[in-house]
């Protein structure tokens, strides 16, 4: 039997429309659709891709992955990394297994709730890739761990730092926002926005980085796992374009969908991948300003925006905002994480003077805005945080854009509480799902008011002198940022 036919029968014809239960029972309202197409069992994946293919292209990228792992142990190089980049995977790594493993849950939802059986298949098919991605992270844990000296998060704590610490917060806000939505946005969110516009900071960019300070191991997992995001990026954009080509309510949702993503997508990036670009590494083969021009700008903007834009399809509606804070964005997150180091369980340095002449060559804007904060620092002066920045009630990142000195924070009054935002974008996305995020959106000192110092410190990972507890458990229960449904 042919490849196209076997994927025919995979998919169209294990689908039915159930008759003993009606449609609320078969899909829950809030997990339908909100888009249209006139057959959704004509929809093909691009890729048409086969289980047995699948594990047998699987199975390679392990045996390469494993190989790589297995010479870096053996020669020694996992022990000859750069110490600063060793820094950088201390938060990176588990930033990178948690959200990998958000993304197989939402595809698992996917998998189940998509209206196309072609969708619900290659959304399966994701599931497993995304998976796989985070135990790869996983191994490279384990690998930093057994090599390094101590730093690394130990396997018992590494969910609940996750969970309760406030660096990750901007993280976990970001992934159970889109594990809770329609499930073509979430192909939309994920798989047009989140890799194909901003993935290659992560899986091509970090790894580059990674290769030059020595660490072979995480370029070659991030090579087997961008292989995997081509396929990804194929999803998105044929579902995207399906979609377009079937009246202006699909256009009107797509458009949305992309400008909240395209945001979401930029602060968490901003926020976690530029550190790694920026300043954690001794030797930088790419600044995150340079890769988010080649990559977000001129492959997913000027490039696949613009040729959708015969579907009426216009650029993110906050891009200009993007543009103007990739200009200050790195220096304002090292800045604000150098600050509150002592809460922290990675090393958070001074720029050398190396550093410096790379950061005024690289960012016009680093000398008038930045440069002052690293004088002052290495003169002796005192500039640690003596009090909590304020809290975005979106993307729980601080409200510190685009630069300390002209941060600015847009209020919103719902339900008689008022609301703070770091930005125009997350503003805007607020007002568009209101009800969904003020469930969880309790301004931090509201969520803190009642509980006692000992409490409140080991949330903070401090101890009630300030010190860092280091690796110890934080206190049981906590607050998601997200409500997710039960049935995921």
């Amino acid at each position: 039997m042919k490849s196209r036919e076997q994927y025919q029968r995979l998919t169209h014809s294990l689908h039915w429309d159930p008759t003993y239960v009606g449609d609320d029972a078969y899909i829950p309202e809030e997990w339908r659709t909100a888009c249209s197409m006139p057959d959704w069992k004509k929809f093909n994946d691009p890729f048409q891709i086969l289980f047995e293919d699948y594990i047998r292209i699987q199975a390679e990228k392990e045996d390469k992955f494993h190989a790589v792992r297995d010479a870096g142990a053996r020669f020694g190089h996992i022990g000859r990394v750069d110490p600063r980049w060793v820094e950088a995977m201390k938060s990176f790594n588990t930033a990178l297994t948690y959200s990998e493993y958000y993304n197989y849950r939402g595809h698992v939802r996917v998998a189940r709730f998509a209206p196309a059986p072609a969708i619900r298949i290659a959304s399966m098919v994701q599931a497993m890739d995304e998976r796989r991605h985070a135990e790869e992270a996983i191994y490279q844990a384990k690998d930093y761990a057994k090599h390094h000296e101590s730093g690394f998060l130990l396997p018992k704590d590494r969910i609940t730092f996750f969970e309760r610490h406030w660096y990750f917060q901007g993280d976990r806000s970001f992934f159970e926002d889109l594990i809770t939505t329609d499930p073509i946005e979430a192909i939309i969110g994920t798989n047009l926005v989140f890799e194909t516009a901003f993935t290659n900071l992560l899986f091509i960019a970090a790894p580059a980085a990674g290769v030059a300070n020595g660490d072979f191991g995480f370029g070659q997992a991030h090579l087997t796992i961008q292989s995997d995001e081509t396929r990804h990026m194929a999803l998105g954009q044929s579902v995207a374009r399906a979609m377009l080509q079937f009246g202006d309510t699909n256009l009107s949702l797509i458009q949305d969908w992309m400008d909240k993503w395209f945001w979401r997508c930029h602060r968490l990036l901003l926020a976690v991948v530029s550190p790694v670009l920026d300043y954690f590494p001794k030797k930088k083969p790419i600044s995150y300003k340079e890769a988010f021009r080649r990559y977000v700008l001129e492959d997913f903007i000027e490039g696949y925006v613009s040729e959708l834009s015969q579907f009426g399809l216009q650029p993110p509606r906050h891009l200009a905002q993007a543009l103007a804070e990739v200009e200050h964005g790195s220096h304002t997150i090292w800045r604000s994480l150098y600050t509150t180091r002592d809460q922290l369980w990675f090393d958070v340095h001074q720029p050398t003077e190396d550093d410096l002449a790379w950061l005024h060559d690289k960012y016009p804007a680093f000398g008038p805005s930045h440069a002052a904060f690293w004088r002052a620092a290495a003169d002796g002066a005192v500039v640690d945080a003596d009090t909590l920045p304020m809290i975005c009630d979106l993307c729980k990142f601080p409200c510190t854009f685009p630069e300390p000195a002209t941060a600015k924070a847009y209020p919103v009054d719902y339900a008689g509480q008022r609301y703070w935002f770091c930005s125009e974008g997350c503003q805007w996305i607020f007002g568009r799902e209101s009800a969904k995020y003020v469930r969880s959106n309790e301004p931090s000192a509201l969520l803190l008011a009642d509980k006692d110092p000992t409490w409140v410190a080991q949330f903070l990972n401090i101890t009630p002198d300030g010190t860092p507890l280091g690796g110890t458990h934080a206190p049981d229960g906590y607050f998601p940022a997200m409500p997710v449904p039960a049935t995921i």
